[in-house]
């Protein structure tokens, strides 16, 4: 099985919405997880807003844990997702693996714009955007893998 990794700052919002939505992309030939740079928070749940804009969705989030990309054996992900290219640079420079392939979606456009502040509709337009970044995403890994996605 592969494995891919969703990176976002906190592990709260972005990255746990990314995870569900390229899960869907990618089906059980590959196992999506997701995490955040920053400790703070480490364990505790998602946001309020992204459990409810995936559960408008029928896909339950309450039982997502924020975890600390530090914390991970990032060896065991042939792929990540990063929502920024900052997001991006940081992890490229933890793992200092040049060949491990990092994603990031929306790049021409810098990533997927963080919805903290934006309220319910932030969230949402956060997803929307999910929606149509993930299968270009899946379809690069799919590409390279020879695994086929999620019909």
């Amino acid at each position: 099985m592969e494995k891919v990794l969703c990176v976002c700052v906190a592990n709260s919002s972005r990255s746990p919405m990314m995870q569900a939505v390229l899960q869907q992309h990618l089906g059980e030939a590959y196992q999506v997880d997701s995490a955040g740079l920053r400790k703070e928070g480490f364990g505790s749940g998602a946001n309020e807003r992204s459990i409810l804009c995936l559960k408008e969705r029928g896909i339950d989030l309450t039982g997502h844990r924020r975890r600390y990309i530090a914390d991970l054996d990032l060896s065991q992900y042939p792929w990540i997702v990063c929502v920024g290219p900052a997001e991006a640079a940081q992890v490229r420079a933890a793992i200092g693996d040049a060949s491990t392939p990092i994603l990031v979606p929306n790049a021409e456009s810098g990533g997927i714009p963080d919805p903290y502040e934006h309220g319910l509709q932030g969230y949402r337009d956060c997803l929307a955007l999910l929606d149509v970044a993930m299968p270009e995403i899946a379809r690069q890994i799919t590409s390279q893998t020879h695994l086929d996605p999620a019909p």
